[in-house]
């Protein structure tokens, strides 16, 4: 039986001096059959060029105006040949075996999505040093696609997050759920991944592999971006989430993943996005549940909003971060 093919497409945006590892991290991958399919969403430093270096009869390189990383990972997605899909962002870093081993995974459960935990870094060099975070209590494997997003989203307690390299995808599920939405949205890819996994038939969470997730202001990244477009499109995320999760066929805890999602997009986009965090805030009465105040701060943080509430302590923290 002829080795499947993985299609690794790696979105780019002015990362110059970061791209390089993220490529070679995808040509160093043990598993023996991969494209890797590179985009260049307008850049305007040498990410292009860093990246034709490198081109052959396996890794192509694609150039486009600029138009965001959904849109990027799109254009990679329509090149791509590949029965399963890897995204990789510029400037992290997968381990060597990791696609091998979700393939092994997913060649055992077909129809399923494999998964692996991710290492926050701030420094390249310090990958090798670093000691996975135990995050096995959120990352699971399921044959129940709904309870595994209602869990990730918050249903029985925290919400929790899974960055975009961590997954490997059946291309299939891909063209059953359907393609990147075409908007700029610091939760994209949460839109996108919440459509996976309700199209899979589960979850298998491969442990020992990981993807090194790059924290540093080089990388580019639009979950920071506090722009108001980028800011209402993380509202119509969680709308489009709720809707989906209603259109699966319902479940228990959905009510008290979504109040959460809005309760905290509330709380933290307050100060600076007002008008958001209101609509936000709204959305999240309608439930008519009550969900706990996450923390805010340290001690005298959370004393103010005991005393005058979240709204008072966020005020004040964000007008001390300012001075």
């Amino acid at each position: 039986m002829a080795t499947p093919l993985v299609s690794i497409i790696i979105p780019v945006y002015n990362c110059a001096s970061i791209l390089s590892i993220t490529i070679e991290s995808a040509i160093a991958q043990t598993y023996p059959n991969i494209e890797i399919i590179i985009v260049d969403d307008g850049s305007k430093d040498d990410s292009y060029a860093i990246a034709k270096k490198y081109e052959n009869d396996s890794i192509h390189v694609i150039q486009q105006q600029n138009a965001g990383a959904a849109i990027a990972r799109n254009k990679g997605l329509a090149f791509a040949t590949g029965d399963f899909i890897q995204f990789l962002d510029a400037g992290d870093v997968l381990s060597n075996d990791k696609i091998e081993k979700q393939v092994m995974a997913l060649e055992k459960n077909p129809g399923k999505l494999a998964v692996c935990n991710y290492i926050q870094v701030t420094d390249f060099a310090k990958i090798e040093a670093a000691s996975p975070a135990d995050q096995s209590s959120f990352i699971f494997s399921s044959d129940k696609p709904v309870d595994f997003l209602v869990n990730l989203l918050g249903g029985t307690g925290n919400s929790n997050f899974i960055q975009t390299n961590c997954w490997l995808i059946p291309k299939m599920l891909i063209e059953k759920g359907g393609a990147w939405r075409a908007f700029r949205c610091p939760d994209d890819d949460g839109e996108f991944f919440a459509r996976m996994i309700l199209a899979s038939n589960g979850i298998v969470h491969v442990e020992q592999v990981y993807n090194y997730y790059l924290m540093s202001p080089e990388a580019n990244q639009l979950s920071t971006n506090m722009k108001s477009k980028y800011v209402m499109n993380k509202l119509l995320a969680i709308q489009l989430k709720h809707q989906y999760l209603l259109d699966s066929g319902g479940h228990p805890q959905i009510k008290n993943a979504i109040a959460l999602q809005y309760f905290y997009f509330a709380i933290f986009h307050f100060p600076q996005s007002k008008k958001f965090a209101s609509i936000a805030y709204k959305r999240y009465k309608l439930f008519k549940t009550d969900i706990p105040l996450p923390k805010l701060g340290g001690g005298f943080v959370m004393l103010l909003a005991k005393i005058f509430g979240w709204k008072t302590a966020r005020q004040i923290r964000y007008s001390l971060r300012e001075k």
